[in-house]
């Protein structure tokens, strides 16, 4: 074998040597770094820290990455026939914190008998989703209480009971392409991700949408079918065209009308659940889109909870206007868990 062989003068051999040993020093450094960060699943306050006033590089505005692992498999091999047996499968496959399983299961359970919950695959996708790391910091302890949550910027985590059966009512089945408005603490995509792997979220909120974000990133160690959620900064009125149209639609803030956009991207025989009325007289609705043989659309609307209100943030424009033009009819009540938490300061 005839081997070829380069002559260089010996400065430029010694400058080649030093460059070569600096990157190596340098790609061991960021070798380390990456393997020592990817050990563990970052809390939410590291990940959120040091980014807040940071503005967000144009490429990280949009992050659809691809889909390398499918949450509805995962899901469908994990028993719920006993408390027993999920918590031995979740102690073995999953690196959930233990001391909130078992508020998670009471959630779960209850949420069965009030029929909020009302498919194996929708309890199989409550209980992969770990609520404590999308209640914020400053509600800590409130990890599972059954109300909505501040999470900064004006927004809020919804009630764990609406997310329950709002995300029953969309009836997902594996392969569902399901849009997401209002991505908002990250709680109701996760729990999309594990009924199907086609999720697209879009929240408006600029500094909310890097922290959810960068949460996502730091949780997909520990929950890798959160790669396959598609995020996107934005408006989400119009929806997402590039991948319209979809199967199921959920809009997590309030509008008093639907919006025509997100109308015109539901498919044919899709469904679409949203809070619906004028501020402070929302009603959770159901509306279903047939198409007919000659093009004309009929839609057909259900009231999930049979006439009980709920409140929701507005739906508002990038300017911070409601869409909605009605007038606010009361202000939302404050929840029972964080007003109690009020009274205690002022005693």
């Amino acid at each position: 074998m005839k081997l070829f062989k380069i002559s260089v003068s010996t400065p430029v051999a010694v400058g080649l040597v030093t460059g070569l040993v600096i990157g190596v020093v340098a790609i061991l450094i960021i070798s380390g770094r990456v393997s020592s960060s990817s050990e563990r699943v970052v809390a939410y306050e590291e990940v959120v820290e040091s980014i807040i006033e940071q503005p967000l590089e144009p490429s990280k505005l949009e992050t659809p990455p691809e889909e390398e692992y499918d949450g509805p498999q995962l899901a469908q091999s994990m028993p719920i026939e006993t408390k027993e047996t999920w918590l031995s499968w979740m102690q073995d496959n999953r690196n959930d914190a233990p001391a909130f399983l078992g508020d998670r299961w009471k959630l779960a359970h209850d949420f069965v008998l009030s029929n909020e919950l009302k498919r194996p695959e929708d309890v199989r996708a409550f209980l992969l989703s770990p609520r404590e790391y999308f209640v914020r910091s400053q509600n800590k302890g409130l990890e599972y209480a059954d109300t909505w949550l501040p999470i900064g910027y004006g927004a809020t985590i919804t009630d764990p009971d609406v997310v329950a059966m709002m995300t029953s009512t969309l009836n997902i089945n594996p392969g569902d392409k399901v849009l997401e408005i209002g991505t908002g603490s990250g709680y109701q995509s996760s729990i999309l991700c594990y009924l199907t792997n086609k999720v697209y979220t879009i929240e408006i909120i600029k500094p909310l949408f890097a922290e959810t974000d960068n949460l996502l990133q730091a949780l997909e160690k520990s929950n890798p079918a959160y790669g396959a959620i598609k995020r996107k900064l934005g408006d989400g009125y119009y929806g997402w065209e590039e991948y319209a149209p979809f199967d199921k639609i959920i809009v997590t803030c309030a509008v008093d009308h639907i919006p025509p956009p997100l109308l015109k991207q539901l498919s044919p025989g899709g469904i679409m659940v949203l809070p619906l009325g004028p501020p402070g007289r929302q009603y959770i609705m159901e509306v279903k889109k047939e198409v007919d043989l000659d093009g004309s659309i009929t839609l057909s609307r259900r009231d999930v909870y049979n006439g009980m209100r709920v409140s929701f943030i507005p739906f508002r424009n990038e300017a911070g206007a409601s869409y909605s033009t009605s007038e606010p009819v009361e202000k939302p009540p404050i929840p029972a868990a964080l007003s109690t938490r009020q009274s205690a300061r002022e005693d």
